[in-house]
């Protein structure tokens, strides 16, 4: 535990330090914001790593999102299996954490990365703080591996930023266990049509659903999906081959590819469809829910798909609709990442709350439920 001392720096930079380990461009993307509000603030020191079976591809995320890699960890040889790749990640990670000595790491995700650093940050006695994915898993609340990973880890934790207020088995409560929201909200979109309608999906006005324009049978179902949900709003990703749907006034194209404009877009949307399997997984890894739709030339290929019929993609995604008639932008706050820092800050004792408040009187405040040090909550 580390008492309340805004002064800590003393004017000399900051006092701390902190590890942002990215093994994914999922990972990379909700770490960036949190970076760029440390350095915003400038008491903490953002030093994000770019790590995992692909580092230069987790590189580029950052980068794109605007917070370039301080380290970037290469493997060496391609790992021959998941743990030949975990073996040479912990050596790499345990050689940065040696030399950098952080004042904490922060993990996102239930990745290879995140739980090699979460075990390799423990051994060091570094406190580890994990923000929370903020996957809507659905009916997989243990999807492998990620939901045995999200368990070792919570072991392994400090302090828990979480993205939402649903119950999560791998995140328990208590005062080390902070709401902050999503981060990747932090995301701006460059078009200000799409802009605006994100501003209207977080004010409760609309829901998006956000469709792969290189499917056929998501294409099709679209007219469907408008006619039957009003409150709906379709936003490809792609031009849609349909000229008649590009007229329609709840109809959105997202046309640039930049990662910052499709982060932002799945950090309002609720719910995706496409019949691709890589951007089906890597929507889920970013936490949106998202249909799978078979492909009539690999059909019965992948478990668990829709049919390539429009109507039953229609009826796939009325279903979704219906479990989530609120949609997804609860806490798809642009502040998250402030939220975030402002958490890591009250760790290090730098700030008095654990949550932006109102400055207490002068007597009132207290160090009851202060994250602690390098020590597992278990």
């Amino acid at each position: 535990m580390t008492l309340f001392n805004p002064a800590a720096s003393n004017g000399a930079g900051p006092a701390h330090d902190v590890l942002l380990i990215a093994g994914s461009r999922p990972e990379a993307v909700r770490l960036a914001p949190v970076a760029a509000a440390m350095a915003m603030a400038g008491r903490i020191e953002p030093v994000p790593v770019a790590a995992g079976p692909d580092p230069m591809m987790v590189h580029g995320a950052l980068e794109a999102m605007g917070v370039p890699a301080a380290v970037t960890l290469l493997l060496g040889e391609p790992p021959h299996s998941q743990v030949a790749a975990a073996a040479a990640l912990a050596v790499r990670l345990d050689e940065l954490m040696l030399d950098r000595d952080p004042s904490a790491v922060l993990l996102s995700g239930g990745g290879l990365t995140a739980v090699v650093g979460a075990q390799v940050a423990f051994w060091r006695q570094i406190p580890v703080v994990y923000l929370e994915p903020g996957a809507d898993v659905g009916a997989h609340p243990c999807p492998f591996p990620e939901g045995g990973n999200r368990r070792v880890i919570s072991q392994l934790t400090s302090m828990f930023l979480r993205g939402s207020d649903r119950p999560s088995p791998s995140v328990p409560g208590g005062p080390n266990t902070i709401l902050v929201g999503d981060t990747m909200a932090a995301a701006a979109l460059s078009d200000p049509k799409l802009a605006a309608l994100a501003e209207r999906a977080r004010a409760g006005r609309t829901r998006i659903v956000l469709l792969d324009a290189a499917t056929d049978s998501v294409v099709a179902a679209a007219p469907g999906l408008l006619a039957s949900h009003p409150d709906v709003d379709a936003v490809f990703i792609g031009m849609p081959g349909d000229a008649d749907l590009l007229g329609h006034p709840r109809v959105s194209v997202l046309a640039r590819s930049a990662l910052p404009d499709v982060v932002a877009i799945i950090a309002v949307s609720t719910v995706g469809v496409t019949d691709r399997h890589w951007v089906g997984r890597e929507a889920k890894d970013f936490g949106l829910p998202t249909l799978l739709v078979e492909r009539a030339d690999r059909p019965g290929l992948v478990p668990d798909v829709v049919s390539a019929d429009p109507a039953a993609v229609l009826t796939a995604i009325t279903q979704q609709l219906a479990e989530r008639p609120d949609g997804r932008c609860q806490n798809a706050d642009p502040a998250a990442a402030g939220r975030a820092e402002h958490a890591l800050a009250w760790m290090f004792g730098l700030e008095a709350h654990p949550v932006p408040t109102a400055r207490p009187s002068a007597g009132s405040q207290g160090t009851e439920g202060r994250a602690g040090g390098g020590h597992s909550l278990g």
